[in-house]
């Protein structure tokens, strides 16, 4: 809970900075429309796929064992927009601190990444333990593990795919064919390439931390549970 607190309260610090120039807005904008388009499809698409597992794994597990499964899928692209939707809004406000001094343009993009780094393990600590209050199943957990995971490889990979078409689309047209520099907001496909530095890097980065630091919670309980019952509390 305080690792939440202090990323809300970090939010909130970032968001009350200076956004920019107008010309600086209008380009951040476009850049949050994109990444909230890819995100909408994406999850969607997730979306889609999570009744089915759940019922195979209702089926052949219990409803605990389900119900974790989906807990763990809907954090884990939680966990990665919240990462996302403020990395997109600190960028913005670290170019714009970067015209005053270079130690508010660390202090701004430093807390800004701090968010996801803090908001992570908080929502996988707090979601693990609930769950387990809640069912008092730990077995069960292998479900949110798994949920967590299969949330990160379509954040992952689909990010990393469209990163990287962006990416490389971006520097034909621009660098080769029109000879504009990198990166330049002349070249239109420069948005796409910065769209997908933000749902590869940040959203598909948060998933994928979300469902490692879970994994590796969850792996820690079980093997507490076998060991106990196998060697009993003083083995």
């Amino acid at each position: 809970m305080v690792a939440i607190l202090a990323a809300s309260y970090i939010t909130r610090w970032i968001l009350k900075r200076d956004s920019g120039t107008t010309r600086m807005q209008e380009v951040n904008s476009y850049i949050i429309l994109g990444t909230n388009a890819y995100l909408k499809r994406q999850f969607r698409t997730i979306i889609l796929v999570i009744p089915w597992l759940a019922i195979i794994i209702l089926l052949l597990f219990n409803w605990s064992t389900s119900l974790a499964f989906v807990c763990g899928v809907l954090l884990s692209l939680f966990a990665g927009y919240v990462g996302m939707n403020v990395a997109v809004r600190a960028n913005v406000r670290t170019a714009s601190a970067a015209r005053t001094s270079s130690s508010a343009t660390l202090k701004t993009g430093f807390l800004g990444g701090a968010v996801m780094g803090l908001a992570v393990p908080g929502i996988s600590l707090v979601a693990l333990f609930l769950i387990y209050v809640a069912l008092n199943d730990i077995p069960a957990l292998v479900g949110f593990g798994f949920g967590a995971s299969l949330a990160a490889l379509f954040a992952q990979i689909g990010g990393g795919i469209f990163t990287k078409s962006a990416d490389i689309g971006a520097d034909l047209v621009g660098k080769i064919e029109m000879e504009i520099p990198e990166d330049d907001p002349r070249n239109p496909a420069v948005i796409a390439d910065l769209v997908g530095d933000n749902v590869g890097d940040c959203a598909g980065r948060g998933s994928d931390l979300f469902q490692t630091f879970s994994g590796d919670i969850t792996t820690g309980m079980l093997m507490g549970v076998l060991f106990l019952a196998q060697y009993g509390p003083n083995g």
